[in-house]
């Protein structure tokens, strides 16, 4: 008796370039390298937030904030792809445990910046040997070359990422009309 043969599903990208030999295997295995990735960063991240005793999104804040003489929450928010509404949130509950102070901003009075305190300065020299530690581990294969490229490289896939979702967001609006 015959075997049935496996249908392939069909394919999730067509540009030729994303293709191996007709097929998005490789593709496939990118995204899911990637997803793992990310969960392993979003791992990193939510332990030195616990190491700190803050949240993940305050972690995020924190380290912006800190690498900035002073960072609006639209500029945060824009960074961090969250709403402003979000930030203001959670970048107040920094304020209030004396983490993070908000100024005026000198430039534009309407706008409010949120600056580095004593206390955080100390918690980022607490939790610094920790970042280097495993972020080393996390980038070791990577020489500055290939940190440049990956940074750029990084920056042009948020950008497509993005307008992805806007597509996404389409697509799921005329599907639901449908």
């Amino acid at each position: 008796m015959a075997r049935a043969r496996k249908k392939n599903p069909p394919p999730t990208v067509s540009r030729p370039s994303l293709l191996a030999r007709g097929s998005d295997a490789e593709f496939r295995g990118l995204i899911h390298d990637l997803i793992a990735y990310g969960h392993k960063l979003d791992a990193c991240r939510d332990a030195f937030a616990a190491i700190a005793g803050i949240s993940g999104a305050q972690y995020e804040i924190l380290m912006l904030a800190s690498r900035a003489d002073g960072l609006s929450i639209g500029e945060v928010a824009v960074r961090l792809h969250r709403s402003g509404a979000f930030i203001t949130i959670e970048a107040n509950k920094l304020v209030a445990r004396g983490i993070l102070d908000k100024a005026s901003d000198p430039a534009d009075g309407r706008r409010v910046l949120l600056k580095n305190t004593s206390k955080s300065v100390e918690l980022l020299e607490r939790l610094a040997p920790y970042q280097r530690r495993v972020n080393d581990v996390l980038f070791e294969f990577v020489d500055a070359k290939r940190f440049r490229e990956l940074r750029a490289l990084a920056a042009e896939l948020v950008g497509s990422g993005d307008r992805a979702v806007a597509m996404l967001e389409l697509l799921l609006h005329e599907a639901e009309a449908a």
